[in-house]
């Protein structure tokens, strides 16, 4: 996008670039996200949705096209920081102690799936479509329920549960749908050994990068002793340096990220990595995801697909719920908190849409079938998820504020 300065002799184009982009769309971001915080229940999130939901396809169109893919670098860091604090949360050693927590997710994962698959295919969506969607369907959010804990400064049982149950609802999806799409697709003169290959290049590269990072930062981390401002630049230094050799090898960042945050977490037995709050650094990176993601909302994708975004969505929220419902007891919830619990993994992971993104080059037929289901499913769950996520951890008296 460019336009022109009034006539004179040296007048020329002044074009978009970097800085301009993440200074116009911070300082934007920053004031949508302190207006809507003026309503209780609604988190500042909302407020950077609608603002680029406001610049991009929703209204002005001003965010798009080359804009909008460099504004998804800054996205993929905040992204990138987010999983890597949620997968910290995963103690191998808690997580063997809590069974029931274990048994939920499981439990929860599969009849999302069957739900979803099932409602899909009755309202005659395709089998592939409507299989692939109940996958995806499984993760929940990660940026939105990290960014609404940190905001609240949220501790306790019901947080603590929903951060655990989001890290592994991501990476059950993630390894779910690497190994369904080579069985589901059929995609024209593709051998089946192509496809294969291809998903296991993902999964092992994803977790031999994600293992080699983090052979690179524990020795760094050694080095530069226990000093938060030295580990604080080491760690954002490796998650970038990830991110990018992700992009380089074409591997899902995502699930690479996971997959290291949790051998830091596990591996470090002599605590050499520092427990870290990113706070104002990562806050930058957040207004800029939250923004993005807006801006690539279309309201005539939810149109078009409105009544199976409203299947996927009612499945999903009857499939965690029943699921958090069946092993309350036993994992020592009340039904208040096992309520709150279903309502705060409301939001869903738009790690689906970039993924279908990412391996649209070889799965070009279901990449077309699915997106509009899953922008669509993106636009209700992104815009009505934080604030639910919010209202839970409020309720459940375990934030700064007053339930």
């Amino acid at each position: 996008m460019s336009w022109t300065l009034p006539s004179f002799a040296l007048a020329q184009p002044i074009q978009w670039n970097a800085l301009l982009v993440f200074g116009s769309l911070l300082l934007l971001g920053l004031v949508g996200g302190h207006l809507v915080t003026k309503v209780r229940w609604v988190p500042r999130i909302t407020g950077y949705l609608l603002i680029g939901f406001l610049l991009g396809a929703g209204r002005l169109d001003l965010l798009s096209g080359d804009m909008l893919n460099l504004a998804r670098v800054f996205g993929d860091v905040a992204t990138a920081l987010m999983v890597y604090q949620l997968g910290r949360y995963l103690d191998l050693g808690w997580l063997a102690r809590e069974k029931w927590l274990l048994a939920t997710v499981f439990c929860s994962a599969t009849l999302c799936f069957l739900l979803v698959w099932g409602a899909l295919e009755w309202l005659g969506l395709s089998r592939a479509v409507a299989m692939l969607a109940g996958v995806l369907a499984i993760g929940t959010a990660p940026a939105v329920v990290m960014v609404v804990v940190r905001d609240l400064k949220a501790e306790g049982m019901v947080t603590r549960r929903l951060a655990a149950m989001t890290a592994l609802n991501i990476l059950l999806a993630l390894l779910a749908v690497y190994l369904l799409l080579p069985l589901l697709a059929r995609e024209g003169n593709i051998p089946f050994q192509r496809m294969a290959a291809h998903t296991a290049y993902s999964l092992g590269g994803s977790f031999l990068l994600a293992y080699l990072t983090y052979r690179l930062m524990l020795p760094l981390a050694q080095l530069l002793g226990r000093q938060r401002s030295r580990q604080f630049v080491l760690v954002i230094a490796v998650i970038t340096l990830t991110i990018g050799a992700a992009h380089a090898l074409q591997l899902p960042v995502l699930l690479t990220m996971l997959i290291f945050a949790i051998l830091s977490k596990n591996l470090d037995q002599q605590y050499d990595l520092m427990e870290l709050e990113f706070g104002v650094a990562s806050e930058l990176f957040i207004v800029m995801l939250f923004v993005t993601i807006g801006a690539s909302i279309r309201l005539p994708d939810l149109l078009t697909v409105g009544a199976a975004v409203l299947v996927l969505v009612a499945a999903r929220f009857v499939a965690m719920g029943s699921s958090i419902f069946l092993f309350a007891r036993p994992a020592r919830l009340n039904w208040k908190q096992a309520g709150l619990l279903t309502i705060g993994s409301l939001p869903m992971t738009e790690a689906g849409l970039g993924l279908m993104q990412t391996v649209s080059f070889l799965y070009p037929n279901l990449t077309t079938a699915i997106a509009p289901l899953l922008a669509g499913s993106l636009i209700v769950l992104e815009l009505f998820g934080p604030v639910a996520t919010q209202f839970a951890l409020i309720k459940s008296g375990e934030s700064g504020r007053e339930a």
